[in-house]
């Protein structure tokens, strides 16, 4: 499958006022400013197939084809062999989308998809982690300027009361 459908623009020459003109239709015509005509989605004669019965979408399904859901057998299965590993070798794919009844391009998207959930979950408890040991550290450090400053506030009392005895 390409970049554009085969009849991308697909010219179909008609009659408007004793003019032949041509127009485009599909795809094209959105990129030239003009709105495909109603007739190319209904289903009489005049119809161009924008996609062909072969095609297929990013998960498998044809296009067109409603998406569905998976079961929550098949989300189990799905989640106790990400548990196990959450790369995914091409055989294990192909021997998953046959035991759950999905297209392995379903499967592939899945783990895609939990790996991605997978990664923001972990960047967050990161951060949640890196938060609380960054509180931590800066309670320390709050204590001792606090602790510092007091220090030095006694040093130069010493110091004055020092002074004054020596003259």
């Amino acid at each position: 499958m390409g970049f554009f459908h085969s009849n991308f623009m697909l010219q179909i020459p008609q009659q408007e006022d004793d003019h032949h003109t041509t127009q485009f239709h599909g795809v094209g015509s959105s990129l030239l400013g003009k709105r495909p005509l109603d007739e190319d989605y209904t289903n009489n004669n005049n119809i161009i197939n924008h996609c062909g019965d072969d095609e297929l979408s990013d998960d498998g399904s044809n296009i067109g084809e409603k998406k569905r859901r998976l079961n929550i057998e098949q989300v189990r299965a799905l989640e106790k062999s990400f548990e196990s590993c959450n790369k995914l070798e091409p055989e294990r794919k192909i021997q998953l989308a046959r035991a759950l009844g999905l297209q392995p391009r379903q499967i592939a998207i899945w783990f895609q998809n939990r790996r991605a959930r997978w990664k923001t979950k972990q960047l967050e408890k990161d951060y949640d982690l890196l938060k609380r040991q960054f509180d931590a550290v800066k309670l320390d450090n709050d204590a001792l300027h606090t602790l510092n400053q007091k220090l030095h506030a006694e040093v130069y009392i010493y110091v004055c009361v020092c002074v004054c005895v020596f003259y």
